[in-house]
């Protein structure tokens, strides 16, 4: 029996967990839960996710909500190797020391956004919060900073911290413009991504919010 994924399309931590099945050749049972109609607050998937979140996954009885945690247990279970999240404490750590910071530091360009997509709230609001843009900025200041001398997040090879960065940053082109001059090497890094075969799945996600996000004033 297949994993069964709850999930949103657009979400980038869902694109980040799809995209890692992908990599993996993982065939998901895929079942949308509309958190625009609130499907998240029913009695039966909060007695799966408590926190009301998506992705959650449920995989022969275990059930795993965090899009960091479903993407290291899908590695861990159906992973031919452990290229994508290794096993070496030390690569382990620097892989969850930047899905720690992607959730402190980019879920803010949803709380930038959602007021507008779901709370009818106009665009010109985002220059009312600019210091939480700058925020967000500075934050991809520190992922170029770390793509200094790499090819990838972590080095050489990719690992599921490219895959949830990758949707985060993503998302980000379609209220803001993220320039070359300044950022080369994130832009770089994310053109070597577009190329994977699983980015595909991104690129969905991507039209699906740009789409919500062009029909507002």
């Amino acid at each position: 029996m297949a994993p069964i994924l709850y999930m949103l399309p657009a979400s980038p931590p869902v694109r980040a967990v799809l995209m890692t099945a992908k990599c993996l050749n993982i065939e998901l049972e895929q079942k949308e839960c509309n958190v625009l109609a609130g499907d998240q607050y029913k009695e039966e998937y909060l007695k799966l996710n408590p926190a009301h979140t998506v992705p959650t996954l449920v995989d022969d009885g275990v059930v795993i909500w965090e899009s960091a945690a479903i993407m290291g247990y899908l590695v861990g279970k159906y992973g031919k190797d452990d290229s994508l999240y290794p096993k070496d404490v030390s690569k382990r750590a620097v892989i969850d020391q930047l899905l720690h910071f992607s959730t402190s530091s980019f879920t803010r360009l949803l709380i930038l956004m959602k007021p507008i997509i779901l709370g009818g709230q106009k665009k010109s609001t985002l220059t009312e919060n600019q210091a939480q843009v700058d925020v967000l900025f500075q934050n991809l200041d520190i992922v170029e900073k770390i793509l200094e001398d790499k090819e990838y997040l972590t080095g050489d090879n990719l690992t599921i911290a490219d895959l949830s960065y990758v949707t985060w940053i993503s998302t980000m082109t379609i209220p803001f413009k993220i320039e070359e001059e300044r950022f080369p090497k994130v832009i770089a890094w994310w053109k070597r991504l577009e190329k994977l075969p699983c980015y595909e799945i991104n690129r969905v996600g991507l039209t699906i919010w740009a789409s919500r996000w062009a029909g507002k004033e």
